[in-house]
């Protein structure tokens, strides 16, 4: 069975609830525990395409946006972009791709070609591309400049540098994800938001979006049922 999950996405000059990050979750029974599936490529796409459709049609009607995470063999998949390139004709929130820092679980290499070509479709489609957890995993400034053209965000993540990297680094690489937005007219959001300490980096940086468990942690999503696959 899966589900997604949500964790709520905060506008930060608003201050009101601006949509949801989708997280998919499985369990093997119905009395199972969720927890993060092993293989993503391991559900067909029309699954994906089902279960998205049950989600959205419970949340609020008023929110802005919506975001799924793809790595970047899912990205380029042929089906997803077919299928998620026609979810903009179907109305409701703005659906945002968020191409992750994560290669994939298959050997062949993605190429940055491959990645604009099929962020190109999305962006023609009316969705809109994020270039998530930038400065990690594969999606360092070498890659994000190839696809500066075809994105309209970056998101920093404030949990995979902390522990790892002192307060003055973070910060630093704040600022410059964040300048770097402001100069390529992209929204900029920070993820991760813990505590009240890093209320002062929302402060300092003023992103666009803000999520993290100290403004909501992500939760079972309510549909109609779960979907068996």
């Amino acid at each position: 069975m899966i589900r997604f999950w949500g964790q709520p996405k905060f506008s930060v000059p608003t201050g009101k609830l601006a949509g949801y990050e989708l997280f998919l979750r499985e369990r093997p029974t119905r009395e199972g525990e969720w927890h993060l599936p092993a293989d993503f490529g391991a559900f067909a796409v029309r699954d994906f395409d089902e279960l998205l459709r049950a989600t959205l049609a419970t949340l609020p009607q008023d929110l802005q946006l919506v975001s799924l995470n793809l790595d970047q063999e899912q990205f380029v998949d042929p089906d997803y972009v077919a299928q998620l390139g026609r979810w903009h004709q179907s109305g409701g929130p703005q659906l945002i791709i968020e191409l992750t820092e994560r290669m994939g679980v298959g050997a062949n290499q993605v190429t940055p070609v491959r990645l604009v070509e099929a962020a190109r479709i999305y962006q023609e489609a009316g969705l809109r591309v994020c270039v998530d957890d930038v400065g990690t995993g594969a999606n360092q400034p070498e890659l994000v400049d190839v696809l500066d053209p075809v994105v309209t965000e970056y998101k920093y993540a404030l949990q995979n540098v902390r522990g790892t990297v002192n307060v003055g680094v973070i910060r630093a690489q704040v600022a410059y994800w964040s300048q770097r937005a402001h100069r390529q007219h992209h929204q900029f959001a920070l993820e991760g938001c813990e505590g009240v300490a890093d209320l002062t980096l929302i402060h300092d940086f003023a992103p666009d979006l803000v999520q993290g468990y100290f403004f909501g942690r992500p939760h079972p999503l309510t549909i109609a049922a779960d979907l068996s696959i």
